[in-house]
């Protein structure tokens, strides 16, 4: 139980300041309200097709896929126009999945937090020979992820998702 403990105290500390969302429109004052849950994601066989369930955290283990829900409320009285939400993947702590098909797929994501682009995420390398190859940037470097609300009326909700993966634990080997 106490691993639980710790990871949840540093699951909080890490990703629920750092969620956040802006609004293209600046005259509206009220801030927007975010509230970040999680579930563990546990899968099994049933008429030999795999299901998902979403359950509390209650035993989290390495290895195991966190789902992560964000959910915006525009508090304003007005529409918030061009409202972005982003969610932080902390680093060495847990890897994003991308989730094909999922109904809130990331918009862009950022290795550094201040350049996002749209997924996935590209980069030149160079090759021996001097020349230049595109290649996909692998989403365990991604460190945060974007989604594009759009504009959305007073008192409109919107929810994302994001599926996290714990490390597994490695075992040295013994020479």
């Amino acid at each position: 139980m106490k691993p639980l403990i710790i990871f949840m105290a540093w699951l909080l500390a890490t990703l629920l300041p750092a969620a956040e969302a802006h609004a293209a429109d600046a005259a509206s004052s009220a801030q927007p309200q975010i509230l970040l849950q999680a579930w563990q994601v546990q899968s099994h066989v049933e008429a030999g097709m795999t299901q998902e369930r979403l359950q509390p955290l209650n035993q989290v283990r390495p290895g195991d896929v966190i789902e992560y829900e964000a959910h915006y409320v525009n508090g304003n009285a007005g529409a918030a126009r061009g409202v972005q939400l982003t969610l932080p993947v902390p680093d060495g702590g847990l890897r994003y999945l991308p989730t094909p098909g999922s109904a809130t797929p990331v918009h862009s994501a950022s290795v550094d937090g201040v350049h996002f682009e749209a997924v996935p995420l590209r980069r030149a390398v160079r090759t021996p020979d001097g020349g230049l190859l595109i290649k996909d940037v692998p989403v365990s470097e991604y460190r945060f992820l974007r989604w594009n609300l759009g504009d959305l009326p007073a008192g409109a909700k919107r929810v994302v998702r994001a599926r996290m993966q714990l490390p597994p634990v490695s075992v040295a080997s013994r020479p």
